[in-house]
C-alpha cells in the first residue's frame, strides 16, 4: 500500500537525479551497442534528436529496463523496511553471500575469462555485485558492535578478517575490480567508524608498497624469461650452424665440442635455468595476480606498448574521448563506437561514449549528475540519526565515489582497467539492481533521520 507520508520524507533531489541518470542510461546504452557502416551513418546526419532515438539498437536498451523495473521493485523494498530491521539480519545475510560467492566456484557460469555468474534456468546474476552491498549492511553490523575500539592496531584486525573472506573468494573467480570495491568500502567505512586516519593511510601506503613488490617482481620474472629464450635461441642457432661447418672448421668445432664448455652443455643449462623461472612465474600468477592483470598494469604505465593487444582497449577509448571535442561529435555520430573499434562500449566504456558523441560538455552533465548523488549522500551521513546510519550511508557513498572515479578514471587513462562499471549507467543487470537497491537504502536512512508516525 502506498504511503504518503514516506513518499513525502524521502529526498527528492536523490530521487529525481537517478531517475534522469537512469534515462540518460538508457539513451547511452540503446546508441552504445547500435552498429553500421560509413554509408549508414550518413541517414542520421540530417533527422533531429527525436528522429534519432527510433534509430536506437533496442536489443540491450529493452532488457535493461527489465532490469531497472526489478530494481525499482528492490528500491522500493528497502525503502520501505526499516534499516534497523535489514541490519539486525547482518548474521543470516553474511553466510548468504559467502554461500553465493562460493557456489560460483563451484557451479558459477564463465564468460569473458572468469567465472562470475550463476545460471538458473534463464535468469543469470553475479553474485559478486551484489557482494558489495551485503558487506555494507553486515559490516556495519560488525563495526557498530565495536564501536570505541578501533582507536588501535589490534582492534582494525578483525575487520580485516571479516572483510578477507568474502574477498578472497571473489578474487578467486578472479574479479579483481569487485575485490578492489571491497577493500575501498571498508576502509571508506572504518573512517566513518572513528578508526585513526593515520592508521589507514599507514596500511594504504603498506598496499601500495606490497603491490609495486609485486609489479617488480613480476617484471624480473619476466625479462629473465625472455632473456633466457633468446640465449636458447642463440644456442640452437650455433649448434645448427657447427653442425653445417665442413673441413678444418668442421674439426675444429667437434674439437671445441668435446670439451666441457660446450654449446650443448651450455644450451642445456639454459633450459634448466628456464623451466625453473618458469615454475617459479607460474607459482607467482597462481598465488598473487594473473598474468593479465598484471599486462593492465603494464599498460595502465604505458599505453603504446601494445596498442593492438593488451592496450587496445585504453588507446580506443582515449581515441573516443578525445575526439568527441567540447560538443561531441553527435548523438550517434560516434564513429569509434558504431564502427565497433570501441570495445565493449555499453558496458564498462560507456563512459567513452557519452564523450565522443557529446563532448566535453555531456560528460561535465554526466558527472554533475553523479556529483549531486554524492553530495546528497554526505548530507545523509551528516544528519543520520544513529551509527549504524551513518556507516550504511558511509559506506554506499563510498562505493559509488569509488566506482564512479575509477570507471572514468580507466577510460581516459588515470587508472588502470579492471572492469568496473558506471554505476546506474552501464548496462548489467547485477549491477543496476545492487546500485537502485543501495539507493533504496540510502533514502531509507533519510526518511528515518527522524522518527515517521505512520
Amino acid at each position: 500500500m502506498f504511503n504518503k507520508r514516506l513518499y513525502k520524507s524521502l529526498d527528492h533531489t536523490l530521487l529525481g537525479t537517478t531517475i534522469i541518470l537512469i534515462f540518460f542510461s538508457l539513451i547511452m546504452i540503446g546508441s552504445a551497442s547500435l552498429e553500421y557502416t560509413p554509408e549508414s551513418l550518413r541517414q542520421f546526419e540530417n533527422l533531429n534528436i527525436f528522429l534519432r532515438l527510433l534509430h536506437l539498437d533496442y536489443t540491450y536498451f529493452n532488457k535493461q529496463i527489465l532490469w531497472i523495473f526489478l530494481g525499482i521493485g528492490v528500491m522500493a523494498l528497502m525503502v520501505y523496511v526499516p534499516y534497523e530491521d535489514i541490519i539486525k539480519q547482518a548474521r543470516f545475510l553474511y553466510a548468504l553471500n559467502l554461500f553465493m560467492l562460493i557456489m560460483v566456484l563451484f557451479i558459477g557460469h564463465t564468460a569473458l575469462g572468469a567465472q562470475r555468474w550463476i545460471q538458473i534456468g534463464p535468469l543469470t546474476f553475479q553474485p559478486s555485485e551484489f557482494a558489495k552491498l551485503l558487506i555494507i549492511i553486515t559490516f556495519a553490523a560488525f563495526l557498530a558492535k565495536r564501536e570505541g575500539r578501533l582507536n588501535g592496531w589490534l582492534g582494525l584486525g578483525p575487520c580485516f578478517l571479516y572483510v578477507g573472506l568474502p574477498f578472497i573468494v571473489i578474487l578467486k573467480q578472479p574479479d579483481l575490480g569487485t575485490s578492489l570495491v571491497l577493500i575501498a568500502i571498508m576502509f571508506g567505512m572504518l573512517f566513518f567508524a572513528g578508526a585513526k586516519p593515520v592508521h589507514l593511510l599507514a596500511l594504504l601506503g603498506i598496499g601500495i608498497i606490497f603491490i609495486t613488490g609485486i609489479f617488480m617482481v613480476h617484471t624480473y620474472l619476466h625479462q629473465t624469461q625472455d632473456n633466457l629464450e633468446k640465449q636458447i635461441l642463440t644456442l640452437r642457432s650455433k649448434e645448427k650452424i657447427i653442425s653445417q661447418v665442413g673441413g678444418k672448421d668442421e674439426a675444429k668445432e667437434k674439437n671445441a665440442l668435446s670439451r666441457p664448455e660446450t654449446y650443448s652443455t651450455k644450451l642445456m643449462a639454459l633450459k634448466e635455468k628456464y623451466r625453473a623461472i618458469s615454475e617459479y612465474h607460474q607459482l607467482f600468477h597462481r598465488y598473487t595476480l594473473k598474468e593479465y592483470q598484471m599486462n593492465r598494469l603494464i599498460i595502465f604505465l604505458n599505453p603504446q606498448k601494445d596498442i593492438l593487444g593488451a592496450g587496445y582497449h585504453i588507446w580506443q577509448s582515449l581515441i573516443a574521448v578525445g575526439s568527441g571535442g567540447l560538443a561531441g561529435k553527435g548523438f550517434l555520430e560516434g564513429t569509434q563506437s558504431h564502427f565497433t573499434f570501441l570495445p565493449i562500449r555499453h558496458t564498462d566504456f560507456i563512459f567513452s561514449v557519452v564523450g565522443e558523441e557529446m563532448g566535453f560538455l555531456g560528460a561535465l552533465f554526466l558527472l554533475s549528475l553523479y556529483f549531486i548523488i554524492l553530495y546528497r549522500g554526505t548530507k545523509i551521513i551528516i544528519h543520520a540519526r544513529d551509527n549504524e546510519g551513518i556507516l550504511l550511508a558511509g559506506g554506499i557513498v563510498t562505493m559509488f565515489a569509488f566506482h564512479v572515479f575509477v570507471n572514468v578514471g580507466m577510460t581516459i587513462g588515470i587508472m588502470p582497467v579492471t572492469g568496473i562499471p558506471l554505476p546506474l549507467f552501464s548496462y548489467g543487470g547485477s549491477n543496476i539492481i545492487m546500485n537502485l537497491a543501495a539507493l533504496g537504502l540510502l533514502l531509507n536512512i533519510y526518511t528515518r533521520r527522524k522518527k515517521i508516525i505512520f
